[in-house]
């Protein structure tokens, strides 16, 4: 499955955020009103273990937790407390542990204080990667395929890759647009004509200039979501990679 974002640059703050601005505490609704996005990202150094709380589905008001309740994430013997984290119009919970390995399990606890009861989300990290093509700055023609190759894949997993463009156009803006092809087999191999991409055919663009390409490869895992949790929670672990500075060009 294919997913397009476009959006003009610069960006207004209203823009970057696809989530309410406003913000209720947790001791005002009821944990089945509570919709949870609950996952785990690692780099290949450490792994985030991050929770975002909201009221009723994913664009309803950030649920930011009384003292009364609260949330821990634990690895083996080691827990600790999620902390609080604002950027923007945001607010999630954050823990960084040093396990980043496979099949390193994640126990993510909140605990609710008004109901007595103790919501629970299980999460397991996929093997760590490696992205081999392309490399960093290399260039390619709109024309040409764009062959992406990882390693150690595991075809019992999926993956999400995204591809990040800025491209100038006629008038002298720029452009940024995003596509996300989901759920794909993880062999080691992805292949892409760029030619296909609206990103790149857009009649606006300035083809005598080139445009830049970030690549987001994730590795994942789906994990349980408590079923106390409001419908339409998410629960996931990925290994994620990045590589940024390829250069396309269009004629």
């Amino acid at each position: 499955m294919r997913k397009l974002a476009y959006v003009i640059l610069p960006f207004t703050l209203s823009a970057l955020s696809g989530c309410s601005t406003e913000t209720t505490e947790s001791d005002n609704v009821k944990t089945r009103a509570i919709w949870s996005n609950i996952y785990v990202t690692s780099g290949g150094n450490d792994s985030r273990v991050i929770a975002e709380l909201n009221l009723t589905d994913e664009f309803g008001n950030n649920i930011s937790l009384s003292s009364s309740d609260k949330l821990e994430a634990s690895v083996g013997n080691n827990t600790k407390s999620l902390e609080k984290h604002t950027e923007v119009f945001d607010v999630d919970y954050r823990a960084i542990f040093d396990e980043y390995s496979e099949n390193t399990q994640y126990i993510v606890s909140f605990v609710r204080s008004e109901d007595n009861v103790t919501l629970t989300n299980t999460l397991t990290l996929p093997a760590p990667f490696e992205i081999l093509a392309p490399q960093k700055s290399q260039s390619f023609s709109k024309s040409e395929p764009l062959v992406i190759e990882w390693s150690n894949f595991n075809t019992a997993d999926k993956l999400d890759v995204t591809i990040n463009s800025t491209c100038k156009l006629k008038d002298g803006a720029t452009q940024g647009n995003a596509e996300k092809f989901e759920n794909i087999t993880d062999d080691g191999k992805l292949t892409i004509d760029l030619d296909t991409l609206d990103m790149f055919n857009d009649d606006n663009l300035n083809t005598r200039q080139n445009c830049t390409l970030e690549l987001l490869v994730e590795r994942f895992r789906l994990g349980n979501v408590d079923s106390n949790y409001a419908s339409g929670s998410k629960s996931r672990a990925s290994q994620q990679r990045r590589l940024d500075d390829i250069t396309i060009t269009l004629r």
